[in-house]
């Protein structure tokens, strides 16, 4: 077994309120494991019970039952399951600041899931794929300091090679990226018409960037006088804790093969940033269509921040919408734009991910946005160039369902999700995007599934 370690420290992202639940074990992966149309390889489903778990293979996702008791690989958890084309599947581990271990995945000759390699990681806020790496990102302190000590906000970019396992790490500058002062970090990485593009979340104005860019503060008011916060929310004195720029989207665009490179900017007024949030962890909302259209989801968590006694801070006020890069340009298409809570239920969306096409599997909330991610028991599909969005039926009552599963699975132009009950084992329900049905598929008798996808035997 071979061991890799990545290098320097995933730290937290502060400065914008919790919008989910408390972290769970298993959470979204960065881009629905995408199958082909010919069989590739196995099956295989990473499911938890009693606190473990497990890989385990199927040969069908529409029928049957599998087990994980006596069954499969038995695996440390894992916070994110990366499958890396059908070679590999990746484990990462948020840890919540601490450090943690993580591992690759392949399948034998004998079709069962084995440990390729071993990493350790320390914390993760955003995670991709770019060319031949697994890539994360977060913001943390630099080596560059003012005249007071205070460390400059960087991005700090790790690099996992699928194949070799290498690994390596890079720093790059992350105060008044957006040139309005404020520091930022990434939300999801979708490669796209030989393009990378992520979404850029401002943060607010760290020590360094208020002594800094002092012309960049809209409101002295804004400025901390006292420490408050608590965990990833917890912020020092002398900053400004959250952005001033929540009615804003920001898309980051990269023409070469690293970050060395200044990206275009493109940005929108019409949404707010582009971005699910769990304390300090930032959830994928940019999806590119199979033409290259790039469709920007925006929760509108920003109308989320509120002002207190001992600090004002600015309050978004734009609903969940959609906004749209066309293929090919670097700026927003003024012409569109979706209010999804004019649509459908008329619900705030709360995850989504690209099934085929410019159709997209949305998680939507059921009883308005709030900040712990509860009552988002709701699926639907919105169509990009329509404007639809039509909320899927075949699914178990609302009432009866526990959990939808982090990772769905795309084949064939159809999306797997898993589905937990409190009636009985979790199941894959296929929905076809074109109607908006779902259809019940293999059932796994375990608490939990995390994901699914393809593994072809590895040489």
């Amino acid at each position: 077994m071979k061991k890799k370690h990545f290098l320097g420290s995933f730290v937290a992202a502060l400065g914008m309120g919790c919008a989910f639940t408390a972290c769970s074990d298993n959470d979204i992966v960065n881009t629905p494991p995408t199958g082909g149309g010919e069989a590739e390889g196995t099956y295989v489903v990473a499911a938890t019970v009693d606190g473990v778990n497990y890989l385990i293979t199927a040969e069908s996702l529409d029928k049957g039952n599998v087990s994980v008791k006596g069954n499969g690989l038995e695996t440390e958890t894992g916070t994110y399951w990366v499958f890396y084309d059908n070679d590999y599947l990746f484990r990462i581990v948020y840890n919540k600041g601490g450090q943690g271990t993580g591992a690759s995945y392949v399948l034998n000759n004998s079709n069962k899931p084995e440990e390729h390699l071993q990493y350790t990681v320390s914390r993760v806020t955003s995670y991709g794929i770019w060319g031949d790496n697994v890539i994360t990102a977060s913001a943390g302190d630099t080596d560059t300091k003012d005249a007071e000590g205070h460390a400059a906000q960087g991005l700090l970019i790790n690099y996992l090679h699928a194949t070799n396992g290498s690994t390596s790490t890079k720093t790059y500058p992350a105060e008044n990226f957006l040139g309005n002062g404020e520091y930022v970090t990434f939300s999801g990485f979708v490669q796209a018409n030989n393009k990378l593009y992520t979404s850029v979340i401002p943060m607010g104005m760290s020590r360094y960037g208020v002594k800094t860019f002092p012309d960049k503060i809209t409101d002295a008011e804004l400025v901390a006088s006292v420490a408050g916060g608590s965990a990833s929310s917890a912020y020092e004195a002398g900053s400004i804790p959250s952005t001033q720029y929540p009615d804003h989207a920001y898309v980051a665009i990269y023409s070469g093969d690293s970050f060395d490179e200044t990206p275009v900017i493109a940005s929108t007024d019409k949404i707010g940033f582009a971005s699910g949030r769990m304390r300090s962890q930032y959830y994928q909302t940019i999806w590119a269509a199979d033409n290259g259209d790039l469709y920007v989801f925006s929760p509108g968590f920003g109308r989320l921040t509120t002002s207190s006694d001992d600090l004002k801070r600015v309050q978004g006020q734009l609903p969940s919408g959609v906004a749209r890069i066309k293929a090919g340009e670097t700026a927003f298409d003024d012409s569109y734009y979706v209010n999804l809570e004019e649509i459908g239920n008329k619900n705030p969306v709360y995850k989504c991910w690209h099934i085929t096409e410019d159709y997209f599997l949305l998680q939507m909330y059921t009883q308005g946005l709030q900040s712990k991610g509860e009552y988002t028991t709701e699926l639907a599909v919105f169509k990009g160039n329509d404007k639809t969005l039509t909320v899927v039926t075949g699914l178990p009552a609302e009432e009866e369902i526990s959990s939808f599963g982090n990772i769905p699975f795309c084949e064939n132009g159809s999306i797997y999700m898993p589905v937990s009950t409190t009636t009985g084992d979790p199941a894959l329900y296929k929905i076809d995007p074109k109607t908006a049905t779902a259809t019940k598929g293999l059932t796994i008798t375990a608490e939990s599934v995390s994901t699914v996808g393809r593994l072809a035997p590895h040489n």
